[in-house]
C-alpha cells in the first residue's frame, strides 16, 4: 500500500548500532503522537507529567517513574495530559542483538524475537532489575565512554532476558504474524479516513468499502487491531479534537461540539465525561490562560 499513514519510520542515528534513544519532552497537554506502529520494540520511561498511553488494546494512564512497552507491529500512540510530559524512547532494532553467528541462542530466542512473533506486556510497575536495566542503557548512551556500545548491548540483553521471563504476553503462531502485519497495512487507509473526515459522518460502510470487506469481517478487524469498536474509536479521535479546541481556541462548546463531528451536545457532554473524567467546562477552567 501506498499510504503508510500510521507507519512510523524513524532512521537509526548510529546505523552500526541499531538502537535509537531519545528524550521526548515537546508534547504539550492535548498534545499527542497520533496513532502509529513500526517493526522496532520500543520502550518508555517516563520520568516527568501525566499522560495517556495506548498500546494495541490497552489503554494505561502513566506517571514518573512508569516503564512501558510498545510491542513490535502494534499500534499504539501517546497524549499528553500535561505541559511538561518528558519521557525516554528506546528503539530497539532486532538486528541490534543478533551475532554473525548463528547459534541455539539466536535460533530459540532471539529469532522469534527478530521476526515479532514474542508479545509482552505493555506496562511494567515496580520493577528494580528492569529499571536497571534501562538507567544503564540511558546513562551509558549519554557518556559514551569507551566500550559503551558493549555495555549498552549487555544491558539490552539482560533486559530481554527479564522481559522473557517475566512479561511475554502472547507468542504469535507465523500465520497469526502474517495475518497482523497485513491488516496493518490494509487498514492504514481506514485510520487516515477516520483522521481527515472526523469533522463529518463516517459510516461503517463507507470503511469497509475502502478496504473492500464486508461490514462483519471489518468490524471483526478493526476490533481485533484497536481493542475499540469503530464507533468508539472515531468518538475517541473527535473527543481529542474537542480538548484540543477547548484548551487551545475561544469556540464555545456547542461550537467544538459541531467542528468535532457530533449532532448532539448532550451527547458530547456525556461521552466527554466519560473519557476525560471531568466535564467539558471544567476541563477548560483548568486551562484558562492558555489560549487569553
Amino acid at each position: 500500500m501506498e499510504d503508510k499513514s500510521t507507519y512510523f519510520s524513524r532512521k537509526m542515528p548510529d546505523e552500526d548500532l541499531s538502537i535509537d534513544i531519545f528524550l521526548k519532552n515537546d508534547i504539550k497537554h492535548g498534545q499527542n503522537f497520533k496513532m502509529h506502529w513500526h517493526e522496532h520494540l520500543q520502550i518508555y520511561y517516563f520520568i516527568e507529567g501525566r499522560a495517556i498511553l495506548e498500546c494495541g488494546k490497552n489503554r494505561f494512564q502513566v506517571s514518573p517513574g512508569n516503564i512501558a512497552l510498545a510491542n513490535s507491529n502494534e499500534l499504539h500512540y501517546v497524549e499528553s495530559l500535561s505541559d511538561d510530559l518528558a519521557f525516554y524512547m528506546i528503539r530497539i532494532a532486532p538486528s541490534f542483538l543478533f551475532s554473525n553467528q548463528v547459534d541455539l541462542l539466536q535460533t530459540k530466542y532471539l529469532a522469534p524475537l527478530a521476526l515479532n512473533r514474542i508479545a509482552f506486556r505493555n506496562m511494567i510497575e515496580s520493577d528494580v532489575q528492569i529499571l536497571d536495566c534501562i538507567t544503564r542503557i540511558l546513562q551509558e548512551y549519554s557518556t559514551k565512554e569507551t566500550g559503551y556500545e558493549l555495555a549498552i548491548k549487555a544491558a539490552s540483553y539482560q533486559l530481554i532476558v527479564l522481559l522473557l521471563r517475566g512479561y511475554v504476553s502472547k507468542i504469535l503462531t507465523e500465520n497469526e504474524l502474517a495475518e497482523r502485519t497485513r491488516n496493518l497495512k490494509r487498514f492504514e487507509e481506514v485510520f487516515q479516513i477516520i483522521e481527515k473526515n472526523y469533522a463529518e459522518k463516517i459510516s461503517l460502510r463507507q470503511l469497509a468499502d475502502s478496504v473492500n470487506i464486508s461490514t462483519y469481517h471489518f468490524c471483526r478487524t478493526f476490533k481485533q487491531l484497536t481493542g475499540k469498536t469503530t464507533t468508539d474509536y472515531i468518538n475517541g479521535v473527535r473527543l481529542e479534537k474537542a480538548a484540543y479546541f477547548l484548551e487551545q481556541t475561544n469556540l464555545n462548546i456547542t461550537e467544538i461540539a459541531i467542528k468535532c463531528g457530533f449532532d448532539s451536545v448532550n451527547y458530547f457532554s456525556r461521552l466527554f465525561r466519560k473519557y476525560y473524567n471531568t466535564s467539558a467546562t471544567k476541563f477548560r477552567d483548568a486551562h484558562t490562560g492558555k489560549f487569553y
